[in-house]
């Protein structure tokens, strides 16, 4: 087992870096604050790493293909061939990865849901719109702005 791997970091608004790290559980858990759970990407044969115990923590991404995020910060490593333990990504692998976790993801909290898509966001706000009674009101709460985007999903869009 190597000492040291290349892994794929990414936090909440910021680009996914490459990092260079002891390979190690606990070298792992200590850039995620916490213990780590697993998942993979197959056939790439790549790990994502983030935190058991999201809980409070904002949300990062979306998983490719899916409408669930992923909430904190989380790495990507490589699924070694012996598979007990992790390992380097490919430089294929960061080049794809990179692609696939380059926008940082934007967030609607609607009633204790999280959506990823602005229309299904506003189709819940309309949802709710109807539940209301007079003089009643919700919480939204949006969670990050892509570099480059002005605060809110779409300009002007209204509600209501």
């Amino acid at each position: 087992m190597d000492q040291k791997m290349e892994v794929l970091v990414v936090e909440p608004g910021r680009p996914p870096r490459l990092d260079r790290m002891e390979n190690t559980l606990e070298a792992v858990e200590a850039v995620l604050g916490g213990r780590a759970q697993l998942g993979c990407f197959l056939p790439q044969r790549v790990m994502l790493v983030s935190r058991q115990d999201a809980a409070g923590l904002p949300p990062n991404r979306c998983m490719p293909g899916k409408k669930e995020a992923v909430h904190g910060a989380f790495l990507l490593c490589g699924i070694p061939e012996e598979g007990n333990s992790f390992a380097s990504l490919t430089p294929g692998q960061q080049e794809e990865f990179r692609a696939v976790f380059a926008t940082p993801g934007e967030f609607m909290e609607i009633g204790g849901v999280l959506y990823s898509d602005p229309d299904d966001a506003a189709d819940a706000v309309y949802r709710l719109w109807e539940t209301l009674g007079d003089g009643g009101g919700a919480a939204l709460t949006k969670h990050g702005t892509p570099p480059g985007r002005a605060a809110g999903w779409e300009a002007g869009r209204e509600i209501g």
